[in-house]
């Protein structure tokens, strides 16, 4: 079987939502939070690509706006403040980027891991090597809020990079992995992570779900920021159980990635 880590954590939170999405491939429009964050990740890569040559700040500026998609944001208000924030982040990273302090190895460094019969795939955001000799695993994160350390417990996508680090990069003994959050130009390496372990079991617990053809829908709160609400209608009852006055929209967004700390 072929699995990520986001088609994992999307079968965990809604089966139903993982069968559309993964399974029967329904397209539907990203949402403003999801655009956003894909948009800041393909201008960081146009920005070291060539590293340590490091196109200047304009040029970085200009691909930023050129790739911006208003529509996207219709009848949004906030599309102003999206699109500040991320000149800002732009700025930030730019200012606070040191050519040649680390060596840049990889962007979005596409992996594979076979494992148990299965085909495990991801993407990483970036990769350094630092002066120590030791491969820094890089995530970028675009969140409003940063998390506390007692979150990082309950996550296994950093476990499942360093799985891919080792596989890719056999020979160091030493990785750190770091998530990077844009908007506070703030790295965290946190040091209470789930195990390989715990990550191997999470994938067999969810095969074994997954082959059992149970696809129905998993109501709960994160309903309201899902991209499929509108074809659910466990879901939408779920939502006016909880509030009376609620009223399905034609929700086009897909928030639920969001939703999440990562």
């Amino acid at each position: 079987m072929r699995l990520s880590y986001s088609a994992m954590s999307t079968f965990s939170q809604c089966p139903q939502k993982y069968k559309w999405q993964y399974i029967d491939r329904i397209k539907i429009p990203p949402s403003p939070e999801l655009f956003f964050g894909s948009l800041i990740h393909d201008v960081l890569e146009f920005a070291l690509k060539n590293d340590p040559i490091v196109p200047q700040l304009e040029k970085v500026l200009a691909y930023y706006d050129q790739n911006w998609k208003k529509q996207v944001f219709e009848g949004d208000i906030s599309e102003k403040e999206f699109y500040n924030s991320g000149v800002e982040i732009i700025k930030t990273f730019y200012d606070s980027h040191k050519p040649g302090l680390s060596t840049v190895l990889e962007t979005e460094k596409f992996f594979e891991i076979y494992w148990e019969g299965h085909k495990i795939v991801g993407k990483i955001d970036r990769v350094d090597r630092l002066p120590t000799g030791e491969i820094e695993i890089i995530d970028y994160k675009t969140n409003k809020k940063l998390p506390h350390e007692d979150d990082f417990h309950y996550d296994l996508q950093l476990p499942l990079y360093a799985w891919a680090a080792e596989t890719l990069w056999s020979e160091t003994k030493n990785v750190r992995l770091t998530l990077h959050f844009l908007r506070h130009n703030q790295k965290i390496s946190p040091a209470n992570i789930k195990s390989r372990a715990d990550l191997e079991q999470f994938i067999r617990d969810i095969v074994i779900e997954i082959n059992k053809n149970d696809f129905s829908a998993k109501p709960s709160k994160l309903c309201d920021w899902c991209g499929y609400l509108d074809r659910c209608k466990k879901g939408q009852e779920y939502l006016k159980a909880q509030n009376p006055n609620f009223k399905s929209q034609n929700i086009n967004s897909e928030k639920l990635g969001q939703a999440s700390l990562f």
